[in-house]
């Protein structure tokens, strides 16, 4: 059973998401509310919650500070935001939330939440291999952007926040490094460092670095150069024949 916190300074919108989690209670129980984010901490450091769902704008401390500070005291802890914007959805993925609820939340969302967090709960059955991608979901004002792979030049993590290069244009994805290089074709895409994932396709050059490291001169219109650690540079060495 999924102990579950409601932190949401408005009691009609708190009652709203009692009511969509009810036909859950044999898998998620509520087991505590709160108005803002320094009473909710007070609630987080009493008990061990399984999941919080969390609104961003509340007075004095926001949801998304929240956020932050959980995921450094308690990183196993899952959080699912809950909002009436659209603005805050990739900054809320760079803290790793589990879900981003748009209000008014409908049933079939809060299903979707649900089966996302019954996946990650202690004991969960191991899923299948993941299939291969064809396009990866993007954000761009707001909205989601479909980018085929084939489009991929290049993948980056920057400042936590994980961004899709194509020739022209980059956009961030809620997907971790790790679940894109499960789930790109191994034959094209190969993690080449820990913040890079490289279109071995797209590779225009390669040069060496310093201290053993090589450097890939990607083929998008900025000429882009993706590190490859000295770890992987034997792999991007076999896989293009160079001795």
């Amino acid at each position: 059973m999924l102990k579950a916190l409601i932190v949401e300074d408005e009691y009609p919108a708190r009652q709203e998401l009692r009511f969509l989690l009810e036909p859950y209670h044999d898998v998620l129980e509520v087991i505590g509310e709160a108005q803002t984010a320094k009473e909710a901490l007070s609630l987080i450091e009493a008990l061990d919650y399984d999941v919080v769902f969390l609104d961003i704008q509340m007075p004095g401390m926001s949801g998304m500070d929240l956020a932050r500070v959980l995921k450094d005291k308690r990183p196993q802890l899952n959080v699912v935001f809950i909002s009436a914007h659209e603005q805050y959805a990739v900054d809320a993925f760079a803290v790793q939330v589990v879900d981003y609820l748009l209000k008014p939340v409908s049933s079939e969302r809060i299903a979707e939440t649900i089966r996302r967090l019954s996946d990650l709960s202690a004991g969960a059955p191991a899923r299948p291999a993941p299939e291969v991608m064809t396009w990866v979901p993007c954000e761009a004002s707001g909205h989601t952007v479909p980018v085929n792979v084939n489009d991929i030049v290049f993948i980056m993590a920057e400042h936590e926040i994980i961004y899709i290069y194509t020739h022209h244009e980059r956009y961030p994805t809620r997907f971790t490094l790790q679940e894109l290089q499960d789930r790109l074709a191994p034959e094209t895409f190969l993690r080449t460092h820990r913040s890079f994932i490289a279109n071995m396709h797209q590779v225009k050059e390669i040069m060496p670095y310093f201290n053993g490291t090589y450097l890939l001169k990607m083929k998008d219109k900025q000429g882009s150069e993706v590190v490859v650690s000295r770890s992987n540079v034997k792999k991007v060495k076999e896989l293009f024949n160079i001795t």
